[in-house]
């Protein structure tokens, strides 16, 4: 992996490092923690908790905990819990929770237990990465593209989906469904367009 910026990382003795400027690990190196500020790119990486402010982009990341802030362009993302404020370029997204807060990005499939995607003013984020992910974008063309969701509870705003299977689904602003199959609840909102709703039978 490769850092450019501000890094701190803690390994699997215990030991704690940082790195400032440019620096480099290993991408099989086994990590706790790993907290990085600025760009950080890598092939595949395990680590329990990884927290994030900037750019990220690589092919394989997973562990327990993920909380970003800034941009993730990651070909296949693995986490008990996802969180991120700003934009997504995921190509399978898998995760226990998944909570994104975002005006823009490309997913292809995600596949959790919840998942919460809305659009909303972005904390603590640079306004160099806000100009980056937002600049110049209408609410319509900076929609989260999103290929498929698979979830037992979906919330989303300002997302464009091509096919979500749901037990409970609330589709918020700003939406629009092309295939919609949902067991339980399902709410949605005026300003949003479902294409088809698809009633399925329920596991429970």
């Amino acid at each position: 992996m490769k850092i450019e910026g501000i890094a701190s990382y803690v390994d699997k003795s215990g030991k704690h490092h940082s790195i400032e400027g440019i620096g480099s690990l290993p991408d099989n190196v086994a990590l706790e923690s790993l907290e990085v500020a600025g760009e950080f790119s890598f092939d595949k990486i395990s680590c329990d908790r990884v927290k994030t402010s900037g750019e990220i982009d690589g092919k394989s990341l997973s562990g327990k905990n993920f909380s970003g802030e800034g941009t993730v362009a990651v070909d296949a993302v693995e986490f008990e819990t996802f969180k991120l404020s700003g934009s997504a370029d995921i190509d399978k997204l898998v995760a226990e929770e998944i909570i994104m807060e975002s005006r823009g990005g490309s997913i292809g499939k995600i596949k959790c237990r919840n998942v919460k995607i809305f659009h909303g003013e972005i904390h603590n984020v640079g306004s160099s990465i806000m100009s980056k992910i937002f600049g110049g974008k209408s609410e319509q063309s900076s929609r989260v593209q999103i290929k498929s969701i698979e979830a037992d509870k979906i919330h989303v705003e300002n997302c464009a989906v091509d096919v979500i299977r749901c037990k409970d689904a609330f589709i918020g602003k700003n939406c629009v469904i092309e295939k919609l199959f949902v067991a339980g609840e399902c709410k949605i909102d005026s300003n949003s367009t479902v294409g088809e709703t698809i009633r399925t039978a329920s596991d429970t």
